[in-house]
């Protein structure tokens, strides 16, 4: 299993709200048709630092295994065909970007930013808070926060977007772990205050996330590394994948490690 690669056809807009990478809405071809498609464009150095295309597609697929919703992903490519219907202006941002194929997801139409007024109740409906803190606890994703939510809601429903600041994994981050601390940076996780509010025992608070930790059988990324590194990106897999690891042989520590940090 790998995401599925399509073509760019047509070029629909630029979201200015989208981040400093500014995405564009393009139209891919599928077998049912036409479908916009959010597509990031990173510069080289910007992949190379932060593993963003990495992070985008593993948090993609982690988030939909581990009980979360995420846009549909893809890997989009901008052909010599595609290219030639742009206007100057497009064109002059592709020739600053990454020239590998992108990351995309789809676009879903009538969505809006997840507001931090929106109330408890209404929240909890749209998706579990503890099991999203403890996700990107676990992904090393400290962009989710009150300024940028990074969480789209259609209806009654939210999608986690933009994990492109993920996977931010190193030794000492392994090591932190082991010794059972707490990296207080997450301080500023959307729902960490939302957390931190919550009444009663809050021992139990991660067992849906610990349910799909146990379950999870970490070699099905492998087929998204090899799909990225064919495409010539570097992973750094084996780091990720070691720290995923031992986290998953030490549950109980990292449970303790979240129950504290919202005491």
């Amino acid at each position: 299993m790998s995401l599925p690669v399509y073509e760019a056809i047509g070029f629909q807009k630029i979201l200015e709200k989208g981040g400093h990478s500014k995405p564009w809405i393009v139209l891919v071809e599928m077998k049912g048709g036409l479908k916009p498609y959010v597509v990031k464009l990173y510069k080289t150095n910007d992949i190379e630092a932060r593993n963003k295309m990495t992070a985008e597609v593993i948090g993609n697929i982690l988030a939909g295994e581990f009980g979360l919703k995420a846009p549909e992903a893809a890997i989009i490519n901008f052909s010599p065909q595609f290219r030639m219907q742009l206007n100057v202006e497009c064109e002059n941002v592709l020739s600053q970007v990454d020239e590998r194929p992108k990351f995309g997801s789809e676009f879903i139409e009538g969505s809006y930013l997840y507001s931090t007024q929106t109330d408890r109740k209404t929240t909890t409906e749209l998706l579990n808070p503890e099991l999203l803190y403890a996700f990107d606890y676990f992904i090393c994703n400290r962009d989710r926060n009150l300024t940028k939510p990074n969480l789209l809601v259609k209806q009654d429903v939210a999608y986690l977007i933009d994990h492109e600041m993920g996977l931010e994994i190193s030794e000492e981050t392994l090591t932190n772990f082991i010794q059972g601390e707490w990296d207080s940076r997450y301080q500023n996780h959307l729902f960490y205050n939302f957390l931190k509010k919550s009444h009663g025992d809050k021992s139990n608070l991660f067992d849906e996330f610990l349910f799909y930790l146990y379950e999870y059988n970490f070699h099905r990324l492998k087929p998204y590394f090899t799909q990225l590194e064919e495409l010539g990106f570097t992973t750094h897999k084996e780091l990720i994948l070691k720290h995923w690891d031992t986290i998953q042989k030490n549950s109980a520590i990292f449970a303790t490690i979240l129950s504290n940090s919202i005491q």
